[in-house]
Parts: C-alpha cells; structure tokens; sequence
C-alpha cells in the first residue's frame, strides 16, 4: 500500500506538475507568448477522450500494471520530445506531441485508482481511499507551486524536467502493482465497455 501510494502521489504530482511547467517553457524557448497556452491546451483536449478507452484497457490486461507503467513512460517520454522541440522544430510538431501525451494524462491519475481494491489491506478499502483522495488534493497543490519554485529558481526547461522525473518515479510501484484475479465469463465486447471507461460487470 505503501509503494502503491508513493507512486500514485509521485504519478498525479508529474501530472499536475507538467501543465505549468510547459505553461513557462513555451514562451521561454519559443518567444512566442501563446506557445505556452497552446501547449496546455494539447494536453487537456484529448484527456477526456483518453480516460475511456485506458479505464477498458486496464480492465481487459492480465497485468494490469504493465501499461500503466507504459503510459507513465510514454508520458514522460513525450514531455521530454516537447521539451526538446521548443525552439528546434517546427513548433506544430511540440503541439502534435502534446496531443498526443493527452490521451495517456488519466493514466497518471485516475488509472491508479482502479487498482485500489488490489492493493488495499483486507477491511482497509474505505481508508485507503482517503489516502489515495489525499494524494490528488496534495499534487494539486505542490505539482503547480513546484513548478513555479522551480521555473523561477532554475529556469522553465528545468520545471518540465521534474515533472518528467516524478513521472519516472512512479514507474516501478506501477510496474509491480498486483495481478487480478481472472474474470470469469466471457470478455464482453470493447464497444459495450467504452462508454463506462471499465467492464461491465459479470453476470
């Protein structure tokens, strides 16, 4: 449970960390004062498209855990990509990675808390709830001041570069999280799973 909180709080701080960060890198490596905006914006428009069709893929892996952590590193991997377009390449081509990271941000925060049931103590769920609520209020507070501190201490490109680091952080508890128990029954079709963004659950 330990493991399971360090990574979603060190997971969910990246996340929450990552926004302003390319908020400040955008206008800093690009001179463009609406980069930065237009960076986020990638970010959040494909998230809730992302949710959904990563809640069915949790749902249907034997190991769940597997790609969670292969969306932690995808996330961090695009982040840095980002990072290193700004001010290089053409800046379509930060904006089209940012779309792209999009799609895997509910993986760093709510994909964490579908695996709760697994890895709470038996009686404990409604306490490790709490904590695992906590952990979201708690990235929302420092993920976004972190990156503020850090940008004005270090520089905007140092900002995105811890909150890659904490994503990378979160990646063995995600890698080693428990494996379900087998679903008995047939595996409903995706199409029926989708609009939930998990299994239906069995008969």
């Amino acid at each position: 449970m330990g493991c399971y909180l360090g990574g979603a709080a060190a997971a969910r701080a990246g996340d929450e960390m990552s926004g302003p960060a390319l908020l400040l890198a955008g206008p800093a490596l690009t001179g463009s004062p609406s980069s930065g905006s237009t960076l986020l914006a990638g970010i959040m428009v494909t998230a809730a498209a992302g949710g959904p069709l990563f809640g069915v893929l949790l749902d249907r892996s034997a190991r769940p855990g597997r790609p969670l952590a292969a969306a932690l590193a995808l996330y961090a991997a695009a982040l840095t990509a980002i990072l290193l377009c700004l001010g290089r390449l053409p800046f379509a081509l930060a904006v089209l990675l940012a779309v792209g990271a999009g799609l895997l941000g509910p993986a760093l925060s709510g994909g964490w808390t579908s695996q709760l049931p697994r890895v709470a103590p038996p009686g404990a769920l409604p306490r490790a709830t709490a904590l695992d609520a906590m952990t979201f209020s708690l990235a929302a507070l420092v993920g976004p001041a972190l990156a503020g501190a850090v940008a004005g201490a270090a520089g905007a490109p140092a900002a995105v570069a811890v909150s890659i680091a904490l994503i990378g952080l979160a990646l063995p508890a995600a890698w080693t999280l428990p494996v379900p128990a087998p679903r008995p029954g047939p595996v409903p079709p995706a199409a029926r799973s989708l609009p939930a963004g998990r299994e239906p659950a069995a008969p």
